[in-house]
C-alpha cells in the first residue's frame, strides 16, 4: 500500500512540476482543476488521486489512444449544431 502511494505521490509532483515549467497542452484550468481534486484525495484515497491524475493526463493519452476519442468534448459548434436539430424537430 505504501508503495503505491508513493508511485501516486510521485506522480502528482511530476505533473504540477510540468504546470509549474509550462510544459503541458490543453486547457491549464483544467489541468490545475484535476490536479486540486488529486491533491484534496491524496491523504485520504490515493486510488481517487490517481483517477484525477489520469484526468490530468488525458490529453496526452488521447494521441497515444485514439480510442479515446469517444471520449472527446465536443465543439460549440458541434453542441449548436446538435441543439437546433433536437429544438428544431420539437417545434
Amino acid at each position: 500500500m505504501a508503495g503505491e502511494l508513493t508511485k501516486v505521490v510521485r506522480r502528482f509532483e511530476e505533473r504540477l512540476g510540468l504546470l509549474e515549467a509550462g510544459g503541458h497542452e490543453g486547457p491549464l484550468h483544467w489541468k490545475r482543476f484535476h490536479l486540486h481534486n488529486a491533491l484534496g484525495a491524496l491523504k485520504d484515497d490515493h486510488a481517487a488521486a490517481d483517477l484525477h491524475l489520469d484526468e490530468f493526463d488525458r490529453a496526452d493519452l488521447a494521441k497515444e489512444f485514439p480510442e479515446l476519442e469517444a471520449d472527446r468534448v465536443p465543439t460549440v459548434e458541434e453542441l449548436r449544431a446538435r441543439f437546433d436539430t433536437f429544438a428544431g424537430s420539437m417545434l
